[in-house]
């Protein structure tokens, strides 16, 4: 989820298998280097309205991905996830990358323009925290809100797709969660710039931030 949502759960305990992720994107489930799985899947670009329009396909793409290891979120926040999709669509700035048919998703990845001044509440305190002033550079900048990637479409390189499609030649920056295994990993791996972890998140630009 991105900062525009209330902020992460608590980690449940160890038993539970894993940490939930944080403040915006999930990280790990665009998987890394390995067989091409998912290397001929082609990606696009559309608008809130369009994406509107594949709402349940993007939902039940979220909850394959992201209610089964390793975040096991519980099917609830499936039903999250279809809420903030709902609000981020009317949002400025919402892009939305697909990969696979409208029928059937391989996978996504969603953005949406900052508000300028950054935002105190929510989850954008937590990374005003970490980053102090230099939160607001992020201002205007394109928030990564979610990227997943189908488990059987992993390890061809299919979140970097996703991903630079969305970003484009934009200053972007995400939030991930260290404790879920891949998540820093992936976007250390494709040139993403880590700033600070700290509240259960870590994170990311695409871009030096001014310094602090």
């Amino acid at each position: 989820m991105g900062a525009s949502d209330p902020g992460p759960t608590p980690p449940p305990a160890p038993t539970a298998g894993a940490a939930p992720h944080g403040a915006a994107p999930h990280g790990a489930a665009p998987g890394g280097p390995g067989t091409p799985a998912g290397a001929g899947t082609g990606v696009r670009t559309i608008d809130g309205g369009s994406a509107w329009a594949v709402r349940d396909q993007l939902v039940e793409t979220y909850r394959a991905v992201f209610c089964a290891p390793p975040w096991n979120e519980p099917p609830a926040r499936a039903v999250r996830f279809a809420e903030l999709l709902a609000l981020w669509v009317e949002q400025p700035g919402f892009t939305a990358v697909l990969a696979g048919q409208d029928s059937a998703l391989t996978g996504f990845a969603l953005g949406l323009t900052t508000p300028d001044p950054f935002p105190d509440d929510r989850a954008y305190g937590q990374v005003r925290r970490l980053l102090g002033p230099a939160a607001e550079a992020l201002s205007g900048a394109l928030e990564v809100a979610e990227l997943a990637v189908l488990p059987s479409a992993r390890r061809g390189g299919l979140g970097r797709r996703l991903l630079d499609a969305l970003v484009a030649d934009h200053p972007a920056w995400l939030l991930t969660v260290p404790g879920i295994a891949g998540t820093t990993a992936f976007y250390d791996a494709v040139g993403w710039l880590r700033h600070g972890t700290g509240y259960g998140i870590t994170v990311y630009t695409n871009r030096p931030l001014p310094d602090r």
